[in-house]
């Protein structure tokens, strides 16, 4: 009929609860969020978080927090998800795709970030820090995914693993990149006097997959090498008992720079006043820190893991991620070839324009809109 529109869609998106610190996850809620609601033919969004009060009333007490936030996600919020269909409901984090029992699975998504859990019970990562509740729920997680109607991936790399840890139907995964916020942007860094300290950042937390321990190494490493002070700026996460034993016994204490809580807003200039991003991890099911480096203009020098050289590509240098004189090698180069550094800073700022939240949505619109007609 000529002149009929349809009725926008209602989608209902299931966050993480507060209090988990999954920031990652509610910056890919907020960002999808904000980029659905400015196109054209615009979703109406419906948000649901519970507070998690269990967590909430018990925090001061570990252990009980922990069973507490254990009851929160896998009865409370199950409840609580019961009969809150949407056209569309779209679960954003795959650690909470167990909440798929209680919805419509003919209407339901979920993104599946990465398969860092299901890796770790594999023996392919290290354990620690990992308690074996956790990668239990997360099998239960996997067992809802296989039921809904499409799983989202953020890179080709978190798509093999899904297919490879489950026997979810592959012809119904679609792979949505992240994209880079229009805040991370080149700044013109601060004034620094000559022969000034290198700076090497690495903005994220510090769990076992992140290789922390390597980075660390990297420091008295470099030091060596250029015959110039190294610090290490450290944005986000806090060190483990661990690494502040390794820190002590390399004696780089007061070469680290340790800044665990950077706001939003602070994060380009963050991002501005270092020569390098280095990203040494394991995994990542994506890597968000080397996009927004990318897009203000830092060098990267990142691991050959999971979906970093997928985002990567040619615009930064890629280097095997335990092998430390392989890395040495790889940010020595940025730092002594100035070609090579100018070269790298154009081809990320070219390569991140690639990834933006409104590619994101309008690929994840079109899943959206495949579900619905599919479940009518």
């Amino acid at each position: 009929m000529d002149g009929f529109q349809r009725a926008p869609l209602r989608v209902r998106l299931f966050h993480t609860l507060p209090g988990e610190g999954r920031t990652s996850m509610e910056v890919y809620a907020r960002e999808l969020t904000a980029a659905l609601t400015a196109l054209d033919a615009a979703p109406v969004i419906e948000h649901c978080q519970p507070a998690g009060r269990l967590r909430r009333a018990t925090r001061g007490w570990p252990v009980l927090e922990r069973f507490a936030g254990y009851v929160d996600r896998y009865v409370a919020y199950q409840w609580h998800a019961w009969r809150h269909d949407a056209d569309v409901n779209h679960i954003v984090d795959h650690g909470y795709g167990h909440l798929a029992f209680s919805l419509d699975a003919r209407r339901t998504v979920v993104t599946f970030h990465d398969a860092l859990l299901p890796r770790v019970a594999a023996g392919e990562h290290p354990s620690q820090g990992y308690v074996r509740s956790a990668v239990l729920g997360h099998r239960l997680s996997l067992c809802a995914i296989a039921r809904v109607a499409r799983v989202i991936t953020d890179s080709e790399s978190s798509r093999a693993d899904l297919l490879r840890f489950t026997d979810y139907p592959p012809e119904r995964v679609r792979v949505v990149p992240l994209g880079v916020a229009p805040l991370f942007h080149p700044l013109a860094p601060a004034d620094r006097p000559p022969n000034d300290a290198v700076r090497l950042l690495h903005v994220g937390h510090c769990w076992p997959y992140k290789n922390v321990e390597t980075l660390l190494r990297l420091v008295p490493a470099l030091r060596r090498r250029l015959d110039q002070r190294v610090v290490l700026v450290k944005a986000g996460g806090e060190f483990t008992p661990a690494q502040h034993r390794l820190i002590a016994r390399l004696g780089i204490a007061a070469d680290i720079e340790h800044r665990p809580r950077v706001p939003l807003a602070d994060l380009p200039a963050v991002y501005a006043g270092a020569d390098v991003l280095v990203q040494p991890s394991l995994y990542e099911g994506f890597g968000l820190t080397v996009l927004e480096a990318m897009a203000c203009g830092t060098p990267v020098v990142a691991a050959t893991a999971g979906a970093l050289p997928e985002v990567v590509g040619e615009a930064g240098l890629l280097v095997p991620p335990t092998d430390l004189s392989a890395l040495a090698d790889a940010v020595v180069r940025v730092l002594t070839d100035p070609a090579l550094r100018a070269q790298l800073r154009e081809r990320g700022l070219v390569r991140a324009q690639r990834f933006t939240w409104e590619r994101t949505a309008r690929a994840t619109y079109a899943v959206y809109r495949e579900v619905y007609d599919e479940s009518r």
